[in-house]
């Protein structure tokens, strides 16, 4: 199985990046665990679906209008599969074609009745606008 996890995980990540581009907020936090962390920079941390809605929807709202996901590395956490870790680097683009953001994030995946959910996203600025 862990032959597939890349594979896996990147799919996940496609459906992100599908879900944010269209400013579908409630596909995007389908994605999450109902019990899901999130842990933006400069905030507090966020528990649920709702907190996802808000930090990606105020990051369009900002003018992030793309996301970019890379994925850097991915790797098992647990002997029965359930668990698995990814770290990786993203960018928010403008309308423009500009960047808005860059940074990296670590997202712990929790695998549910055989798909994998985003349990924990913790994710850094790499410091502002180019």
């Amino acid at each position: 199985m862990a032959g597939n996890l890349k594979d896996e995980i990147t799919a996940a990540n496609v459906k992100f990046m599908q879900c944010f581009d269209s400013a579908n907020w409630d596909g995007l936090a389908a994605l999450y665990t109902d019990d899901c962390r999130l842990m933006p920079t400069g905030s507090p941390l966020l528990i649920g679906r709702d907190g996802v809605k808000a930090v990606f929807s105020g990051a369009n709202k900002a003018g992030a209008k793309r996301v970019v996901l890379s994925i850097q590395e991915v790797g098992e956490l647990d002997a029965n599969f359930n668990m698995a870790f990814e770290r990786s680097e993203y960018k928010f683009i403008k309308e423009d074609g500009s960047t808005m953001d860059a940074g990296k994030y670590v997202v712990l995946w929790k695998k549910l009745d055989g798909a994998w959910y985003l349990y924990t996203d913790i994710f850094n600025t790499d410091g502002g606008s180019s």
